[in-house]
């Protein structure tokens, strides 16, 4: 029998394990760096770049007569500034705010922390009541890549999706809706950050911890819970984590009626603000009460209309439409169901069905919401996107304008404000809109790559590749979380065709097309593409088949800069012409 290690041995051996270890890891980590700071990819770019100078010196020295050493001198320089190349991409990223000295040697930017595996109840935890039943979570994963929350004073949080613990799969649309309603009072508050819907609701049903989440939306707390419903009983559990530590700031479990939904929300927006130690204001506090209807009916049905809101068909617009009116049926003063009527009429105008009486009817529904409650900032959004598609510049300004004021931090009033801006050619003041979108939601892709294609419409070339460079980051990450999301697909391939990546690009854009060949707004944006690649044809005939399949939106034809390849062509202007 063999005998066993001394400790002495023993601990040589762990040392050397562990060193072991550490060399692999640092290794990992070097990598890591090269990847996120673009080493590898400049590296590559610029032995491309080399090769094709050599072959043109070759061809274009000995007719140009040229000294013999010419061609020499030419390598040795290449030689040269391969190491200064390396050493710029290492030392340098290029951002929306311009050319900064790189972040710490750390993967994405972000720090190496071993995640807590700390059951939610141990010592350190700040639970102000009984421990709830928790809802189901996942283990601690790997160090995501992590997004540094902004240096700008506020706290910041994640609203997960709640998971559906009912015997009935079809109620989840109520567990997904109050997540959103109580994100939406949340974002009331101008001294919090909140994660977006579209970038928190990607990790709906997915392996994901609290660190990793956190550091994908660049957070520092996350709200997750569990909801289970039956007949007319409601149980409600939530709890708000900080995510550095993975322990509970605060958590909760209610079992009431289904009327006293409400109130339910109301108690989680209060206690969230309370756990984060931020003293309201009595304005503040009032905006996370949800006052919008007393009625658990006309609620439940509104939250079953927005639930059809975010696939961009027309068929789910449709149903939309038939659940916000049901909810007014319950309660003919629901200014936000009124709201979310004229909402969907104009998205079904701009994207699937550009006929006019889908834009009277948005106008028609935002008049009403407005006239049921003129102090939300969510009906005047929806009065002044109503206008914009109906081309009332003037008045949607209008309207944006006194959104933004009653709620800075609701991120359509400046999206659609610089939608409107660019639909006039006034870049430089959509260019201010899409930037505060921005600042409201800095993962968003969709303000950033309006701000490049702004900047390129006033021919600030080198504003526009830092926005769109920027946009392709974002895009990039969208797509990891969203990959059957055909417009980001296509979104994301026209940024890179316009930054020379056009192979890359079409093949992320021949994707979307596959998936989604009978959407108008795929379409235009395929051929967007190709008009950028400078198949004329190919983009012309994309663009008369979004037309032929409902998209209408004129005003935006004319000031696409994406389009100026085709844009004297005349069938480009026949296809003007053809939309009323």
């Amino acid at each position: 029998m063999a005998r066993a290690p001394s400790l002495r041995q023993n601990g040589g051996n762990n040392r050397e394990i562990r060193a072991m270890g550490e060399d692999a890891s640092g290794f990992r980590v070097f990598l890591e760096n090269l990847k996120r700071r673009k080493v590898i990819r400049v590296a590559i770019g610029y032995a491309v770049a080399a090769f094709v100078l050599m072959q043109i010196a070759d061809a274009t020295f000995e007719p140009l007569n040229l000294p013999d050493w010419s061609a020499t001198l030419v390598l040795w320089l290449l030689v040269l500034g391969f190491p200064v190349a390396i050493f710029m991409s290492w030392m340098l990223e290029v951002t929306p705010e311009g050319i900064k000295r790189t972040d710490a040697d750390t993967p994405q930017g972000g720090a190496l922390k071993r995640e807590s595996a700390e059951p939610a109840a141990a010592a350190g935890t700040r639970a102000t009541r009984a421990a709830p039943e928790p809802a189901p979570r996942p283990a601690p994963g790997p160090p995501p890549a992590a997004v540094a929350p902004p240096d700008d004073g506020r706290r910041s949080i994640a609203v997960l999706p709640f998971v559906n613990m009912s015997n009935d799969k079809e109620n989840e649309y109520f567990s997904d809706g109050i997540s959103e309603e109580i994100l939406n009072l949340l974002v009331k508050l101008p001294r919090l950050r909140v994660a977006s819907r579209t970038s928190s609701f990607a990790f709906k049903g997915k392996e994901a911890s609290i660190p990793e989440v956190a550091g994908k939306l660049g957070v520092e707390t996350v709200l997750e819970g569990s909801i289970r419903r039956a007949g007319d009983r409601v149980r409600i559990t939530a709890q708000l984590i900080e995510a550095s530590t993975d322990s509970h700031l605060w958590s909760d479990t209610y079992d009431r009626e289904l009327k006293d939904v409400f109130a339910i929300q109301d108690d989680i927006a209060q206690s969230i603000t309370d756990a984060l130690e931020m003293t309201l204001t009595p304005k503040e506090r009032r905006s996370i009460q949800n006052v919008a209807t007393a009625d658990a009916g006309a609620y439940d049905y509104y939250l079953r209309g927005r639930s059809y809101m975010y696939t961009m068909t027309k068929h789910d617009y449709e149903h939309a439409i038939n659940m916000f009116k049901k909810a007014i049926v319950h309660d003919d003063k629901y200014a936000l169901a009124f709201a979310g009527i004229a909402d969907a009429y104009s998205y079904m105008f701009r994207y699937t069905d550009a006929q006019k009486e889908n834009a009277r009817s948005a106008l028609e529904y935002s008049e009403k919401a407005v006239d049921m409650d003129p102090d939300s900032a969510e009906a005047r959004a929806s009065r002044g996107l109503a206008m914009f598609i109906n081309e009332r510049y003037e008045e949607a300004e209008e309207q944006f304008k006194r959104a933004a004021e009653m709620n800075p931090n609701l991120y359509e009033a400046w999206y659609y404000a610089g939608l409107a801006y660019s639909s006039q050619g006034k870049f430089t003041e959509a260019i201010e809109m899409y930037k505060k979108a921005n600042q409201v939601n800095p993962l968003d892709y969709q303000s950033a790559m309006f701000l490049g294609q702004a900047y390129a419409s006033l021919g600030q070339k080198h504003e526009e590749m830092k926005a769109r460079v920027a946009s392709i980051e974002l895009i990039e990450r969208h797509i990891e979380m969203n990959p059957h999301d055909t417009r980001a697909l296509c979104i994301g391939a026209n940024q890179l065709s316009n930054v020379g990546e056009l192979e890359r690009g079409e093949r992320m854009v021949e994707e979307a097309l596959i998936r989604g060949k009978d959407e108008p707004l795929v379409l235009y944006n395929t051929a967007c593409f190709y008009a950028i690649k400078g198949d004329e044809e190919r983009a012309l005939e994309l663009l008369e088949d979004a037309v032929k399949k409902g998209w209408g939106d004129r005003a935006w034809l004319e000031t696409d800069s994406d389009l100026d390849a085709v844009r004297e062509d005349p069938r480009f202007q026949a296809l003007l012409d053809s939309i009323d």
